[in-house]
């Protein structure tokens, strides 16, 4: 295993006890592959942290930890602790079904349901009981589309079909669908990717408001200007290391190990 180097932007005692933290999790394939070497990181309430690294480097691989989605990959097996809340989710016994309306997740093409924009909200929460009338679900709607920058938008289309939208339009639908169950962690990979950059403007825009609500958000990322713009801390991966970790400011202006500075003045990516 590499050495990782941690850097400290507060000292031990100053630091709120994390929402959600990692402790030398690793994933291996087929019993044999280790795709993510020990891996520990804390993620704290209303942060954006952004997970960076050349491709096949384990940032997704990391990413689907945190919600227990590499559960449901054959011949997978996820060690170490994840301690969400201080309760270790990383056992068969965890609830998934409960887990994921807590750890939300927006995945790179957006994958709204083929319902209307008003039901594409609405299908969970009503699921899980979460509304009875139609007064909380109309303001449940409002309340989560003005969240996601979205209903000024389509306020006059609820009952169209979201496939009617635009790509940057569904993906903040998909967004608004996740803080419909009312998260307290959300989880971003690659969110803007299939996106132009007025789209990819108004995601980040998102981002940062919703973090500014208390929710902590990791965004797994292959664009480093955008790191900088949404994130409050950063993650930088190599070949399945956790390599270097900080506040954003201080990975891209001053980082420690020379992988990551090769990285980031483009000697490889």
């Amino acid at each position: 295993m590499t050495d990782t180097t941690t850097i400290q932007d507060q000292a031990a005692g100053e630091k709120a006890s994390p929402l959600l933290r990692t402790k030398d999790v690793t994933v291996t394939y087929d019993l044999t592959h280790e795709a993510l070497h020990g891996t520990s990181l804390d993620f704290e309430a209303g942060q954006v942290t952004a997970l960076i690294g050349p491709s096949g480097c384990g940032k997704s691989t990391f990413l689907r930890c945190l919600n227990l989605m590499n559960r449901e990959i054959p011949r997978c097996s996820v060690g170490g602790q994840i301690l969400y809340h201080g309760h270790d989710i990383n056992t068969p016994k965890e609830n998934l079904f409960e887990l994921r309306k807590s750890i939300g997740m927006v995945f790179q093409q957006p994958t709204p349901f083929r319902k209307s924009i008003r039901e594409n909200i609405l299908f969970a929460p009503k699921k899980h009981g979460r509304v009875r009338t139609k007064d909380e679900e109309d303001e449940l709607v409002e309340t989560s589309l003005r969240q996601a920058a979205l209903w000024d938008e389509v306020k006059d289309k609820l009952r169209q079909s979201a496939h009617a939208l635009s790509g940057g339009q569904q993906q903040r639908l998909c967004i608004a669908r996740t803080l419909a169950m009312k998260p307290d962690v959300v989880l971003f990979d690659e969110p803007c990717s299939a996106l132009d950059p007025i789209s990819t403007f108004a995601i980040e825009e998102t981002i940062r408001d919703i973090a500014s609500s208390g929710i902590c958000e990791i965004i797994v990322t292959h664009n480093m200007e955008q790191a900088t713009r949404v994130s409050d801390r950063t993650a930088f991966f190599y070949v399945g290391d956790m390599v270097e970790t900080g506040t954003t400011q201080q990975i891209f202006s001053d980082p420690h190990d020379q992988r990551l500075v090769d990285y980031l003045t483009g000697r490889f990516g």
